[in-house]
């Protein structure tokens, strides 16, 4: 019994610890996303990534989009998303950023 709650608590210990790891940041794209045979290229504001598409995993890959021009994109990544090794296999998810809006200002006429 000792030994499971042991095992048990190992296994907790590492899950949060790679769930902790993941980097999250968010990009703006200079342009549309760039779609070639292998790879899909993401214009930032910050310098162009170039992924190779097959190494991303088919969470990330159902989550590639035609993202805009301007878009906001909020991507979780291993090593984060500008030192990655190049091949995208270590993207988590990519999404649109989350709006920010706190509270509705109310309006008023006058």
């Amino acid at each position: 019994m000792k030994n499971i709650k042991i095992i048990s608590c190992g296994l907790i210990s590492l899950f949060l610890t790679t769930a902790v790891m993941a980097k999250t940041e968010q990009i703006t794209l200079k342009k549309d996303l760039g779609f070639g045979e292998e790879a899909v290229i993401f214009p930032t504001t910050k310098g162009e990534v170039i992924l190779n598409r097959y190494a991303l995993t088919a969470t990330v890959a159902k989550q590639i989009k035609s993202y805009k021009k301007g878009q906001c994109l909020e991507i979780q990544s291993q090593y984060g998303f500008f030192k990655d090794t190049g091949d995208g296999q270590y993207i988590q998810s990519i999404r649109p950023c989350k709006s920010t809006t706190g509270l509705a200002i109310p309006k008023v006429n006058r």
